[in-house]
């Protein structure tokens, strides 16, 4: 089945797997607080688990808002007790744990130990929101992996990609062809993103005790 809805995949037309993959990739919000976008990347039983940049989920509590394709572009449920489990300031992650509420959201996953690109320029895809405040999936280019030192903070890998994202799209994933998790928006840095390394989210995960959620193969 070929569909494009308008806000949701901007200018091609695409599988429904690829706008699914959108709807995995709620709002993210807290009070008096940026607004960014997640990632589903795992659900067991009625629990949801969700990556997000740090800098977006602020508090412990934050507002996990999902839209579906009936309901678009109107928000049609909330994650339930939506709380950060694990913030990593260096690499600008944060891991979201909240009830689903009996609801099945799409989930995309990330991508396998060492399956990421080696290769650049590399085509890859970036979800996150749009000017109507619902996801929008667009193409991306990652250009290098880049280590970046920072004030403050431990140096770690990021991708550096050839498009900046602009406001309301941190948080969202990058995404490879298979529609994989490869990295999260993070930063902007003049006309370049900067998105979590592959291999920088993996190890946080593992550090964390979360190394469940991510798939062996």
């Amino acid at each position: 089945m070929m569909i494009a809805v308008p806000g949701i995949v901007r200018g091609v037309v695409l599988s429904w797997l690829w706008v699914e993959a959108a709807l995995a990739c709620p709002r993210v919000s807290v009070v008096r607080g940026p607004t960014g976008t997640g990632v589903v990347i795992a659900v067991e039983e009625n629990v949801g688990w969700l990556l997000t940049a740090a800098h977006v989920a602020l508090h412990e509590r934050v507002e996990v808002a999902f839209i579906t394709l009936q309901s678009y572009p109107e928000v049609a449920w909330y994650g339930r007790q939506a709380t950060v489990v694990a913030r990593w300031p260096d690499q600008d992650l944060a891991l979201v744990r909240f009830q689903t509420g009996g609801r099945t959201p799409p989930v995309l996953t990330l991508a396998p130990a060492w399956q990421r690109p080696r290769r650049f320029p590399a085509m890859a895809w970036s979800i996150g929101l749009g000017p109507q405040g619902t996801p929008q999936l667009l193409p991306e280019q990652i250009l290098a992996r880049e280590y970046v030192e920072r004030e403050g903070k431990r140096g770690v890998f990021f991708w550096q990609t050839a498009t900046a994202p602009v406001a309301g799209r941190s948080g969202g994933p990058l995404l490879d062809a298979q529609r994989r998790v490869i990295g999260i928006a993070v930063a902007a840095r003049g006309a370049r993103g900067y998105y979590a390394h592959h291999d920088e989210i993996l190890a946080a995960l593992y550090q964390a005790g979360y190394g469940r959620l991510i798939p062996s193969r």
